[in-house]
């Protein structure tokens, strides 16, 4: 976002305008007498009121004229004006109660501001349509419910109407504009979230103001703009039709506003080629915005259109051609005034243009999220007003230029996620005194810095993470005081924890240093309380020590990952209830011990728990059954007991890893009740007991499921996961994976049926078990499925020909069971050609085993004897076709079909029985 935001004009130009009515009025002066009955008005009107902050106590006396946001005629004496807006930004100062019908006395009143107060039990007053001097009226925010009158429009009088509702607090509502077109004299007009009654044809009404001069109607529900319709907006300085619902082109009458300096039509749905005849009518334009729509063209094509130009917001669109209308090194003829510039999140190209000379008012530059290619031009030095520079997410390449070191202003600079490679010294930062926020992050950088270099500036936030900053952990931060933002995360430093740096991360939100060889005592990284940290990442260090328990004083903390350590002794304790924020801890791959503390059950935002591959030991705490945990991994530990009764309480569960553990009996059936769970692994425990029937309830992996993200957690979690013979880790793609392993157990009774509802399972492992029974028949179903493993189990029966529809499997293991009979074949069957994918089951015959099925290859003997009695089944069969040719007529084609078929089931038969006899004799 822009630091130029876009209220910013709009309330600029109000004050102008206000302050121009204020020259309008009669000039008040404190002296003049107060009349008695507009006195006892303004004191009938301040009884009613709540007035917590004491901002009318000087409304005491005789003297009303003098009191605070009341002024007077000089002649006659009569209140002109009651300016009682709320000063505070809060509603510390915010005046509420009921507004007393008394202040209908004030007949001359000409300028009533009620604003950003809080009387929201009070409808519209009926009485505002008597004071019919009113010039301006302000009920911006008052909390007013109700609809506007349509007696309203009797102010003819009026000059400026704010009635705008906060967005966040919509509460005054319009029944109709019509009475909008008494208002002659009108040339300011706020509805802002004021949700207009016809949202398609709001433009008639308004378009009878032939004196308005500032629109704003953002927020207000429109939909439409008409393009058919004469507009007569010759007057208009100041439209903002942003944050509507505007789904078509932008209307051609926009053309005729040859005064406009601001237009705002950001937030909407416009599409199509933005019309050029905005920008070439309208000489006086300041502040264009049509960011967020789906506008379309090559706008940046002729630059000199922008000349007057101050603020300039195509952000989020679909403008694509060259950047900046750069050509040949020429980019603009004489001075630029252009303040901002947001093209941002667009489909520009080409390089960047080679001169910046003429943009020396420049402050905010963002190119973020195009294509724009080619290495940063040296004269990026002379944007000397430059204060935020974003380049992030393009294709740019090459060294960055020492130039950019010369920006004094700049507090900003994003240049992550390019090509940019080369080598950063001090000279890049020389003069950089007020930078504040620095992204390097995801190029290709060098950073080689003195190790005696003092920054000039003080930073805020720093992003190298894939920058080579090593060997050596970088001593120029010793120097800085408000590290809030420090992300090193595989920077290539291979070094031990400098002393000093508890003393610079006190004060630090965000930490990432994983994926680097920091030796050392943690305690050296997080020693003392850190009150403001909410993100600490040291995964994949050779840190060492115990876990800090001033870990559990950060009530700020919502992510904790210290996995891939050396870090020992036993989990902290101190978990508080204080710690709302937490929902994140990773402490695996170190060398913990102990029990799981019952402190963590404090943590009522946890969804993310993984402890593995450590020695940790006892039984799972039952309290935590009650968290919505969405993520856990306690494999590869030393626990004990029954399955905990997931599914019992919460059931939010996605990933569940108990694998080499030491868990006893059966599975419990509580977690059938997971209906989002899509990765189970039970493997190498001392489970028994069959597998419950009610799996076939986990319907995220049914085939009609919707996919649903993983809320919270939809990245960065990552797990071990045994699959096709092998050990891979999965994190990003773990929300695309749907696995089941009960592995290495002592589970019996059969493979339930219901588990082939489970289409999109990928992995399924029941291996190593006391399975019996047949494999289902309907294990076709599995369509996705991708690595199946049925070993070592006591599974007989034949192998079901429905394998041979699983299209995507790349990995079968059947061995060491007893199943028996032809191995099914398909195209995609024929594959796996691995004969250990049968070993074990010696009556299995067929392709890829050497063993021929009975029935399908006969040796000499039987092939001789076969043909004999071939030759002699033909004779003896031509005489019977004959006569029964001769009987059939007509309905011999049906008899011989159904004669053949049944020589077919009976030849099938034939040979079954002497696959069976054959089997029985070798019994």
């Amino acid at each position: 976002m822009a630091f130029y935001p876009s209220f910013v004009p709009s309330l600029l130009i109000a004050l102008l305008v206000i302050q121009a009515m204020k020259s309008s009025h009669s000039k008040a002066f404190t002296n003049v007498s107060c009349i008695s009955v507009e006195r006892e008005a303004l004191t009938k009107f301040k009884q009613n009121l709540i007035d917590p902050s004491g901002r009318l106590q000087s409304w005491i006396g005789k003297g009303c004229c003098k009191w605070k946001g009341v002024e007077c005629s000089e002649k006659t004496g009569h209140v002109l004006k009651l300016d009682l807006h709320n000063p505070c930004d809060g509603l510390e100062c915010s005046l509420g109660g009921k507004i007393h019908h008394a202040l209908s006395k004030l007949k001359d009143l000409k300028h009533l501001d009620l604003s950003f107060n809080n009387f929201s039990t009070q409808r519209i007053p009926d009485f505002l349509v008597s004071l019919q001097k009113l010039e301006y009226l302000n009920l911006s925010s008052v909390g007013f419910y109700g609809h506007v009158s349509n007696q309203l429009g009797n102010l003819s009088s009026l000059r400026y109407l704010d009635l705008s509702n906060s967005w966040w607090w919509p509460s005054i509502k319009i029944e109709n504009l019509q009475w909008l077109s008494t208002f002659s004299n009108l040339k300011y007009l706020d509805l802002s979230y004021v949700p207009l009654p016809n949202r398609k044809e709001w433009l008639s009404p308004i378009n009878m103001l032939s004196s308005l001069e500032f629109l704003i109607l953002r927020g207000c529900n429109l939909e439409g703009v008409s393009s058919s319709l004469h507009v007569n907006f010759t007057s208009l300085k100041f439209l903002d039709l942003s944050h509507n619902s505007i789904n078509s082109s932008i209307a051609p009458w926009f053309q005729n506003m040859s005064k406009l300096e601001h237009l705002d039509l950001s937030f909407n749905n416009l599409q199509g080629i933005f019309p050029t005849f905005i920008l070439e009518n309208s000489r006086w334009l300041r502040f264009l915005d049509v960011s967020r729509n789906r506008l379309e063209g090559e706008l940046l094509k002729n630059v000199s259109n922008f000349y007057n130009l101050q603020v300039l917001n195509l952000r989020s669109n679909k403008f694509s051609g060259r950047i900046l209308g750069s050509k040949d090194g020429d980019l603009i003829c004489g001075r630029s005034y252009m303040k901002t510039i947001d093209v941002s999140g667009n489909n520009f190209s080409d390089h960047l243009p080679n001169q910046f000379g003429t943009f020396q008012d420049l402050e905010f530059l963002d190119l973020s999220w195009n294509s724009i290619s080619g290495p940063i031009p040296t004269t990026v030095g002379q944007l000397s007003s430059l204060r935020k520079l974003y380049l992030s997410s393009n294709k740019l390449s090459g060294n960055i230029p020492e130039s950019i070191g010369q920006l004094s202003n700049l507090e900003v600079m994003d240049l992550r996620n390019n090509q940019l490679d080369g080598v950063v010294s001090e000279c890049h930062f020389a003069n950089l005194t007020s930078l504040t926020v620095l992204y390097f992050n995801l190029n290709k950088l060098v950073i080689d810095i003195s190790t005696s270099w003092v920054p000039s500036f003080q930073i805020q936030a720093i992003f190298m993470s894939n920058c080579k900053v090593g060997p050596r952990f970088p001593s120029w931060l010793r120097t800085q005081r408000n590290i809030s933002v420090l992300y090193m995360s595989n920077a290539s430093i291979y070094d031990e924890v400098p002393s000093w740096l508890p003393r610079v991360l006190s004060n630090t939100k965000r930490l990432d240093l994983s994926g680097n060889m920091l030796r050392g005592n943690i305690s050296q990284i997080i020693g003392k309380k850190m009150p403001l940290l909410r993100l600490v990442s040291l995964y994949g260090n050779n840190l060492s020590g115990d876990i800090p328990s001033s870990l559990c004083m950060s009530d700020e903390l919502a992510f904790l990952d210290l996995s891939k350590n050396q870090l020992s002794g036993r989990l902290p304790q101190c978990w508080r209830k204080s710690q709302a924020n937490l929902e994140w801890i990773s402490l695996g791959d170190n060398k913990l011990n102990g029990q799981i503390p019952d402190s963590l059950c404090h943590l009522k935002r946890l969804g993310v728990l993984s402890l593995r591959e450590n020695g940790l030991n006892g039984v799972f705490p039952k309290c935590l059954l009650k968290l919505d945990l969405v993520n856990l991994d306690l494999s590869d530990n030393q626990f004990t007991g029954r399955i905990p009764l997931f599914g019992q309480h919460a059931r939010s569960f996605r990933t569940i890893d108990l694998d080499r553990n030491h868990f006893i009996g059966n599975i419990p059936l509580q977690i059938c009740h997971l209906v989002n769970l899509q990765y189970l692994n039970l493997a190498h425990n001392n489970l028994s007991g069959g597998i419950p029937r009610c799996f076939n309830n986990f319907s995220q992996m049914w085939a009609n499921s919707t996919f649903t993200s993983y809320g919270r957690f939809p990245l960065g979690f990552s797990i071990m996961v045994n699959i096709k013979g092998t050990s891979l880790e999965f994190t990003t793609t773990l929300r695309y994976l749907f696995s089941i392993d009960l592995s290495s157990n002592a589970l019996d009774g059969q493979i339930p049926k219901g588990l082939t509802r489970l289409a999109r399972l990928q992995n399924l492992n029941l291996s190593q078990n006391k399975l019996i029974g047949e494999i289902p028949s309907d294990i076709g179903n599995l369509r996705d499925l991708e690595s199946l493993d049925l070993s070592k189990n006591k599974l007989s029966g034949e192998i079901p020909p429905s394998i041979s529809s699983l299209d995507s499997l790349s990995h079968l293991n059947l061995s060491f069971n007893n199943l028996f009979g032809p191995i099914p074949s398909s195209n995609h069957l024929s594959t796996l050609v691995d004969q250990s994918i049968y070993h074990g089951n010696n009556e299995l015959c067929g392709a890829p085993l050497l063993k021929v099925c009975p029935g399908y290859e006969l040796n000499d003997m039987d092939r001789q004897n076969r043909d004999n009695t071939s030759e002699d089944e033909s004779k003896e069969g031509n005489s019977i076709f004959i006569w029964v040719y001769s009987r059939l007529g007509v309905s011999f084609p049906v008899v011989f079909l159904g004669f053949f078929g049944l020589l077919h089931i009976l030849s099938y038969f034939r040979r079954r029985i002497g696959f069976l006899k054959n089997r029985r004799s070798r019994e």
